[in-house]
C-alpha cells in the first residue's frame, strides 16, 4: 500500500516532462532537389526513398510519380514501377507516356492483361510521344494482343509499326508467332519451331514492307518445307488473295484438307465468295464455321451476312444478335445487326444499332487518324 503513493508520485513527475522535440520536416522543395540530385549523381535507391518523402508531401506531383517510375522501372522493380505509373495516369489520363510506361512496366512484371489495357489506352492517344517510346509501345502492344489470342489485330499493329519506322528483328518473331496463331512471347516459343517462326516472320515482314515478289518466293519456300502447317498456309493464302485471288482461294481451300475446322480459313472463305456474289457458298463455308465453333463471334457475323443475302432476314438476325453479345466492342457485328433490323422492319432496334456502332467507329477512327 505505502508503494503506490511513490508510483504515482514518479508517474506524475515523468508526465510532467516536456515531450522530446520532434525533427523539423523537411521541406517539399527540398527533397524534390535532394531527389533529381541523387538520381543525377546514379544513387537510384537514395533517389526513390526521396521521391516517396516528397510524393508523400504533395502526392499531386506528376513530374514525382514519372521520375519514381522510371527509378523503380531502371532498378527492374516493375510492381512498383506499376504503381507509379499508375498513380501519374490517374493525375493525367490523357498523357499517352504515363499509360506507355505503365504498360511496359506490367509487362516486366508478367501482368500482361493489364498491360494490354494500358497499352489499348494509349493506342486511343495515338501512342504519342518520343519516337522510342512509341515504338516499344507499338511493339509490347502487338506481343500482348498475341499472348491474349488476338492475332489479327496484333498483326495489323505490327504492319503499322513497321511502315511508321523499320523492320526489325523483334518485329519479324512477333509477326511470326502471330501468324502462327500461336498465344506466344518471344521467350516462350519452342525450339522445334524457331525456325518455321523466323522464316515466317520474315515473310510477312516482306508483305508488310510492300515487296511482293520476296514475299511470294518466301512463303511459297515456306509451306514447301512445312506443307503440313495448315497457319502456313492459311498466312500464304490471305497474302495472295491480295495479290493473285484465284491462287488465294485455292490456299485458303488447302487449309481446309489440313484442318476442316479452321476458322480463319472458313470465314475468310465465306467472305470471299459473298463478296463475289456467291452467297450460297459464302452460307455453306459459314455454316461450318459456327459448328466448329460456336463460341466465335466472328463466325457468326459471317453466318448473319450470308444470310442476309440470301434472304433469311429472320435468321441472321438470330445469327448478328448472338455476335454483339459475344463481343459487344465489334462495331462490324452491330452494323450487320441493324441491316437485319432494318430487313425486318424493326426501326427501332435498327436505329439503337446504328447509335452503337457509330459510338464504336468514333472510337476506332480516334486511334487511327
Amino acid at each position: 500500500m505505502l508503494v503506490l503513493p511513490v508510483f504515482l508520485l514518479l508517474l506524475a513527475q515523468q508526465s510532467a516532462k516536456p515531450p522530446a522535440t520532434a525533427a523539423p520536416a523537411v521541406a517539399f522543395d527540398t527533397l524534390a532537389r535532394q531527389a533529381a540530385a541523387a538520381r543525377d549523381a546514379g544513387k537510384l535507391d537514395g533517389a526513390v526513398a526521396l521521391y516517396q518523402r516528397a510524393l508523400k508531401q504533395r502526392p499531386s506531383w506528376d513530374e514525382g510519380w514519372w521520375n519514381l517510375g522510371s527509378l523503380h522501372y531502371d532498378l527492374d522493380q516493375y510492381a512498383d514501377c506499376s504503381l507509379a505509373f499508375a498513380k501519374l495516369t490517374a493525375l493525367k489520363q490523357d498523357l499517352s507516356p504515363g499509360w506507355i510506361m505503365e504498360g511496359l512496366c506490367q509487362y516486366g512484371a508478367h501482368d500482361y492483361r493489364a498491360a494490354l489495357k494500358s497499352f489499348a489506352r494509349s493506342e486511343l492517344l495515338h501512342f504519342d510521344g518520343p519516337p522510342e517510346l512509341s515504338r516499344a509501345a507499338r511493339l509490347h502492344f502487338a506481343l500482348c494482343l498475341t499472348k491474349a489470342g488476338t492475332f489479327e489485330k496484333a498483326i495489323v499493329t505490327l504492319t503499322e509499326l513497321t511502315r511508321i519506322d523499320k523492320r526489325s528483328p523483334e518485329i519479324s518473331v512477333a509477326a511470326g508467332i502471330a501468324g502462327l496463331r500461336k498465344a506466344w512471347l518471344p521467350g516462350e516459343v519452342p525450339e522445334g519451331d524457331r525456325e518455321m517462326v523466323s522464316r515466317l516472320g520474315d515473310a510477312m515482314g516482306s508483305a508488310m514492307e510492300m515487296d511482293p515478289k520476296a514475299a511470294t518466293e518466301k512463303f511459297a519456300a515456306l509451306v514447301n518445307d512445312f506443307p503440313r502447317q495448315a497457319d502456313l498456309h492459311f498466312r500464304y493464302g490471305a497474302f495472295l488473295m491480295q495479290q493473285q485471288p484465284e491462287k488465294g482461294i485455292a490456299e485458303l481451300k488447302k487449309v481446309l484438307e489440313l484442318d476442316a475446322k479452321h476458322i480463319p480459313a472458313l470465314v475468310g472463305l465465306s467472305t470471299i465468295y459473298l463478296k463475289n456474289g456467291e452467297a450460297a457458298t459464302a452460307q455453306e463455308y459459314a455454316e461450318k464455321a459456327v459448328a466448329a465453333d460456336p463460341g466465335d463471334f466472328a463466325t457468326h457475323i459471317s453466318l448473319g451476312r450470308a444470310l442476309l443475302e440470301t434472304g433469311d432476314d429472320a435468321r441472321a438476325a438470330d445469327q448478328l444478335r448472338l455476335a454483339t453479345k459475344l463481343a459487344p466492342e465489334s462495331a462490324d457485328a452491330h452494323y450487320s445487326l441493324a441491316s437485319a433490323y432494318s430487313r425486318l422492319g424493326r426501326k427501332e432496334d435498327a436505329q439503337r444499332e446504328q447509335e452503337e456502332f457509330r459510338k464504336l467507329r468514333k472510337i476506332v477512327d480516334a486511334s487511327h487518324p
